[in-house]
């Protein structure tokens, strides 16, 4: 009776074992592509979860399953144009589901406190921008949603395109819903 080392020609095994270690390798520089993009745009991703209206706690599991899918699409080869749009059409799907899923829906307002800028040398000068920002805050609130989300991707630096591709919505609406949504916000500080 032969043995499998007698059966295969040491040739066969010594072929594969490179194709082994060429695989092993490919998985482990996409492993860490992955986590690379994942700690430069996981704080963004899990922030428009968060504004769309996903739970904090289910926010961060969507944020994982995001990149999980990430890993799982670039593992099968298929090819990513703008990787930083698609992330957030992953997100933006997978939080409409479970936004949908959710009985209460509540939308929590993201920090826009982010974009003021640095605080003011006198009081005088923090108290009118304090007031600044409650008029802007409450003009946000009476935007539609969809204008505040184009807003929100705006100002996470996507393009037009792009946020287009993440709400599935045409080109022109994004720029209708951006153009309301600027002149309401432009209002608000002047008032």
């Amino acid at each position: 009776m032969r043995t499998d080392a007698e059966h295969y020609p040491t040739t066969r095994l010594q072929k594969l074992t490179p194709l082994t270690d060429l695989l092993d390798s490919h998985r482990s520089r996409l492993h860490e592509e992955v986590e690379r993009v994942y700690e430069e745009t996981r704080t963004a991703i899990c922030s428009y979860l968060l504004h769309l209206g996903v739970p904090a706690a289910q926010a961060q599991e969507v944020t994982q399953d995001v990149y999980l899918r990430l890993y799982q699409t670039l593992r099968k080869g298929q090819g990513i144009e703008n990787l930083r749009a698609w992330l957030f059409r992953v997100a933006h799907h997978q939080g409409v589901k479970v936004r949908s899923r959710e009985k209460s829906f509540r939308m929590i307002d993201p920090d826009w406190n982010r974009f003021l800028q640095p605080a003011a040398e006198s009081p005088e000068r923090q108290l009118l921008d304090r007031e600044r920002m409650k008029r802007i805050v409450k003009a946000m609130g009476e935007l539609s949603p969809q204008q505040r989300n184009c807003l929100y991707l705006r100002s996470e630096g996507l393009r037009y395109r792009e946020i287009a591709e993440v709400m599935g919505i045409s080109l022109s609406t994004v720029n209708e819903f951006l153009r309301r949504g600027v002149t309401r916000l432009a209002e608000a500080v002047h008032e």
